[in-house]
């Protein structure tokens, strides 16, 4: 055999190899944190839409709860206006805030973000109370049907703290100290009484 049919093998045999290895890690759903890290799985609304927020969350953060439940109602008055992506912005004050945050990234890296996250902002009242919460939000990932098998091996990821982390970090970089801390187009709007107004005159401006 010649040195090129030699070298077309040896590649053959890599891709081949490559393609099984994330085959595998797609199944487990322990793909490399670089493709899990474009928010989109925490997104939603049309990407073109004129009013883009970026909200910094604590999932056990009152305020953020009230947040989120005036952002749905808006959003479905004006679907076709606004997008909303969450990061993770867990407060130490919050002692259940980081497992909220595992708990829902791992439900993201399944599809079900969003899912997850209406539920645990419904029964936010109840499971903040709770000295462990891990059993109401397990109770939560079965009602809505996530993987078991894929959820105990992401709860247990060092990708996912990593990702919370970096969210994190990135708040702090932007000069977030509380939460919910709104980016609207842009502009830094904290907590939902100034994002309130701040809606009210952008969507007015798109109906001009």
């Amino acid at each position: 055999m010649s040195q090129q049919p030699k070298i077309k093998v040896t590649l053959l045999i890599i891709a081949f190899s490559l393609a099984v290895v994330y085959g595998v890690k797609f199944f487990l759903g322990i793909m490399p944190q670089n493709t899990l890290s474009s928010g989109q799985t925490r997104a939603k609304g049309d990407k073109g839409a004129a009013i883009q927020i970026t909200e910094f969350i604590d999932l056990e953060c009152p305020a953020c709860a009230r947040g989120a439940e005036y952002l749905g109602r808006i959003m479905a008055e004006h679907p076709a206006e606004i997008r909303l992506e969450l990061k993770y912005f867990p407060l130490p004050s919050h002692r259940h805030g980081f497992l909220a945050a595992r708990y829902a990234e791992c439900a993201a890296r399944q599809g079900k973000f969003w899912p997850f996250h209406d539920a645990l902002i419904a029964r936010q009242p109840n499971w903040s109370r709770l000295t462990d919460a891990t059993p109401a939000f397990a109770l939560i990932a079965k009602e809505i049907l996530l993987d078991p098998g894929r959820l105990e091996v992401c709860l247990n990821d060092k990708s996912v703290d990593a990702l919370i982390q970096e969210s994190h970090l990135e708040g702090e970089r932007r000069g977030v100290k509380s939460t919910p801390t709104y980016y609207v187009n842009g502009k830094m709007v904290v907590g939902l009484q100034s994002l309130e107004p701040e809606l009210v005159r952008l969507l007015a401006e798109i109906k001009k």
